[in-house]
């Protein structure tokens, strides 16, 4: 079919075109929401949408993708080639070998030797896999099998939340050398046996000439783009927008060279594949190049690419002559009607597999890492993704492997990519039976050692706040040693998911979306002054939570486990306004606090926030001259009604009391003569129920009691320690009321005195004074009381802290505290 009638199909059947790849974008969109469900990756929702549509032979989706595809299949897949060469930094194969690249060598140099010593199977001519005998077919199908899909990996580790473990670290940094070294090498392969289309096989001196031309131009685009990279960072300062024309301007650049080293005869994918690795990989330009490219690529270009991919099996000329079909019909003949090619499947698989295991799990077995640990990185880092479906297309086309290998490569790589993500579940669960248990919470916490702190952030505007409460909290025992585990909150979306690369630190991966970064950015400043301020008693690690709202809650509980944490902090979904009232607050940042609160391993304090860190910076700055040390002091009220939670407030506020910048008050408040008497009358109504449905209430009555008497003992702890023997320097309040209504005016009473109130959240309180106050309660996760608090009628400069103790025995899921395992 000519240009001129390619066109005039394509104009007519505009419109059927776009409605096609419509509904196959929706279709693979939808496909893959469903799988995330199970942590499979994206590109095996598009492979299962490509051959379901093969395999059903939809005639007129593929004479659509076939007419775009068929023009520009060629370079469709150099953006994507591209981005990840900007991820990579060829300088690090000429540092000292480190464990991640000792680990992808091993990796690369054991499936390189399974390859040769199985090569004449595999490259027989008629029941081989690889259909060409030739050196090029050779080293091609030792890097294919030896590359790491490391943009799938990076995904998988963050969807599995296995990034942060010594395994997800290393399997993430292995991938990546493992992917540069493998796809360099078929760059290179590219550049001897290159295609040189109708003009035939290049002579002797033609060939190294174009190598040569081909690396001036590579050298050339290292210092044109770092020229490009510098000047338009000079006219994009950084906290400005970058101008869309200054970004066009790389991409037209970057696209000007990778032309320049095809029309050397080298494959487009390839060019762009080195022109990227000649960008910086780091600085803002970089970040936004890969993280749009790569959201246009997941969102539109790939999932079309594998459907063009998939429809493409075809039966060869061969097949189609001894068939007795016309050339016409043939192409309609799908290589799926022919007998299915298992062996090829199960062979293919099982050489990639084994030549990474046995190479990276050895490795790793040396670098110290459990048999086990080893060789789930070695299944790890045998991942597969979009770039061995292309090698097996351009394989194909140049005639290199038959129409039944390349079945079996694309079935190879939907087999690897479903498998991998179990892997990954496997070594989050055996990270999480190797954390040493111990009993987590405020409570439990032993005052001569260092305080723990896991610190949630949903941008710069909670540091201020939170680093108050950091600097309070750590005073309270450890000779004002205190850790912080500070976790940048970021919620996953397309856009950010295809700015994700690897990580440095405790984190295996990073984002470098423009806005993400700036975020972060700002935030580690804010940090990073708090952390100098303070000296060497503080230590401050940055860590991120990427993840959905609905799964985040896993990051931050994941990080209190490891981390051994007393304390999880987190800030409000409601942020004030300029007015002083609540705004209506992020529905997916309230549904991380519940689940938190719900399934933490260790106490939690919910923080609304009123101003409380712009207040404290005065306060503790003056607090440092002895002069006006006591009226520099932040005012803040525990409230306690009675229950753990209660208590647990009143730990946090004992801790807070021995800084000097803060004056503690401790409310206590107690049921009145009428209070007692509904209380009395109540549990007389509940007995007599409980014998007319012949239930035993002593166990109910019991626990009520021995619940009020552990709150007796408890304050009367905290009162002998810290009120008692602070010879005034703590205060005390005690309040009698009789009803919710009473309690509400006591503490609006007290609102314009104090800057913080701190309360128990009240799960196990089953008091008459907060009857029926959570029936109107607008949040109830923050309890009766700290709803009421937290309500934009209550006040307009004292923030909130809601404690919630640790439930050890929710936790170990047992009845009573004797069958506890610590």
């Amino acid at each position: 079919m000519d240009c001129s009638m390619t066109s005039s199909i394509l104009s007519a059947n505009y419109n059927t075109i776009l409605f096609e790849f419509g509904v196959i974008l929706v279709t693979s969109k939808i496909l893959y929401a469903l799988l995330r469900n199970v942590y499979q990756p994206r590109v095996f929702s598009d492979l299962l949408l490509g051959i379901v549509l093969a395999q059903f032979r939809v005639l007129s989706l593929t004479n659509a993708i076939n007419l775009v595809f068929g023009k520009i299949g060629s370079f469709v897949f150099a953006p994507y080639l591209f981005a990840l060469g900007v991820e990579m930094d060829p300088c690090t194969l000429l540092d000292s070998p480190s464990t991640d690249t000792i680990v992808a060598y091993a990796g690369i140099l054991s499936t390189s030797v399974l390859v040769t010593l199985f090569h004449t199977p595999l490259m027989q001519a008629t029941s081989g896999v690889v259909h060409e005998r030739s050196l090029r077919a050779f080293f091609g199908l030792a890097a294919v099998l030896a590359n790491t899909a490391s943009p799938v990996l990076t995904r998988l580790a963050t969807d599995l939340k296995i990034a942060k473990t010594a395994v997800g670290r290393l399997a993430v940094g292995s991938g990546l050398a493992s992917d540069m070294l493998t796809t360099m090498l078929i760059a290179v392969g590219s550049m001897i046996w290159r295609d040189m289309g109708a003009e035939g096989p290049a002579s002797a001196i033609v060939q190294p000439v174009l190598t040569a031309a081909v690396l001036v131009v590579v050298i050339v685009s290292a210092f044109v783009s770092r020229a490009m990279a510098e000047w338009v960072g000079g006219r994009n300062p950084e906290g400005r927008r970058m101008r869309g024309f200054d970004l066009s301007l790389v991409a037209l650049a970057a696209a000007a060279l990778c032309w320049l080293s095809s029309a050397l005869h080298l494959d487009v994918n390839m060019a762009a594949f080195l022109v990227g690795l000649t960008f910086p990989s780091e600085g803002r330009v970089s970040r936004l190049l890969v993280s749009k490219i790569n959201f246009v690529l997941s969102s539109f270009v790939l999932p079309l690419y594998v459907s063009h991919v998939c429809l493409s099996l075809r039966q060869t000329t061969d097949d189609i002559e001894v068939a007795g079909l016309t050339r016409t019909e043939g192409f309609r003949a799908y290589v799926m009607e022919l007998p299915f090619p298992w062996w090829k499947v199960f062979f293919v698989t099982v050489m990639g597999t084994l030549g990474k295991l046995v190479g990276c799990a050895a490795a790793g077995l040396l670098r110290g890492l459990g048999w086990l640990e080893a060789l789930a990185l070695g299944m790890l880092l045998n991942v597969k993704g979009y770039f061995h479906i292309y090698c097996a297309q351009a394989a194909f086309d140049a005639g290199i492997i038959t129409d039944k290998s390349f079945m079996a490569i694309i079935f190879m790589v939907a087999l690897n990519v479903a498998v991998t993500p179990m892997v990954g579940m496997g070594i989050a669960s055996w990270a999480r039976r190797s954390v040493q248990w111990r009993l987590m919470g405020l409570q439990h916490h032993d005052p001569s050692t260092e305080l723990r702190l896991v610190v949630g952030l949903h941008g710069p505007q909670d540091v201020p706040t939170l680093s108050y409460l950091m600097e309070v909290l750590r005073w309270g025992g450890g000779g004002g040693e205190l850790t912080v585990y500070a976790v940048d909150m970021v919620q996953l979306t397309d856009q950010t998911a295809a700015a994700i690369v690897k990580g440095g630190g405790f984190d295996g991966v990073t984002v470098v979306d423009e806005e993400v970064s700036e975020m972060r950015k700002l935030i580690g400043e804010a940090l990073d002054a708090y952390q100098a301020e303070c000296g060497n008693g503080v230590k401050v690690r940055r860590l991120l939570a990427l993840s959905s709202f609905p799964n985040m809650h896993s990051d931050i509980c994941i990080c209190a486990e490891d981390a051994m944490a007393a304390l999880v902090l987190l800030p409000f979904h409601k942020v004030q306004r300029l007015d002083g009232s609540m705004d209506t607050g992020h529905f997916g940042f309230r549904l991380v606090n519940q689940k938190v609160l719900q399934l933490a391993p260790c106490s939690v304090g919910v923080v609304v926030d009123r101003g409380l860190g712009k207040h404290a910076q005065t306060t503790l700055a003056a607090s440092t001259t002895s002069s006006s040390a006591d009226q520099s002091q932040s005012a803040v009220v525990v409230v306690f009604i009675g229950g753990a939670d209660d208590r647990e407030a009143l730990t946090l506020a004992s801790l807070m009391s021995k800084h000097s910048g803060v004056r503690l008050t401790a409310l206590r408040v107690v049921q009145n003569a009428t209070a007692q008497a509904r209380a009395k009358a109540r549990t007389s109504l509940f007995e007599t129920k409980s014998r007319r449905s012949s239930m035993q209430p002593a166990s109910v009555l019991g626990q009520e009691e021995a619940q009020m008497q552990v709150d007796d003992k408890f304050f009367a702890e905290f009162y002998r320690k810290h009120v008692a023997g602070s010879k005034g320097a703590i205060g005390y309040l005690e309040k009698h009321v009789a009803d919710g209504a009473e309690l509400v005016a006591v503490l609006r009473g007290l609102q314009a005195e104090y800057r913080l109130f701190i309360v128990g959240r009240g799960r196990d309180r089953n008091s008459v004074l907060t009857e029926g106050l959570d029936e109107w309660a607008e949040c109830l996760e923050l309890g009766p009381v700290g709803d009421i608090l937290a309500s934009s009628d209550f006040s307009t400069t004292a923030s909130v802290l809601i404690a919630q103790q640790y439930d050890a025995k929710r936790h170990y899921k047992v009845i009573d505290e004797e069958f506890m395992p610590l």
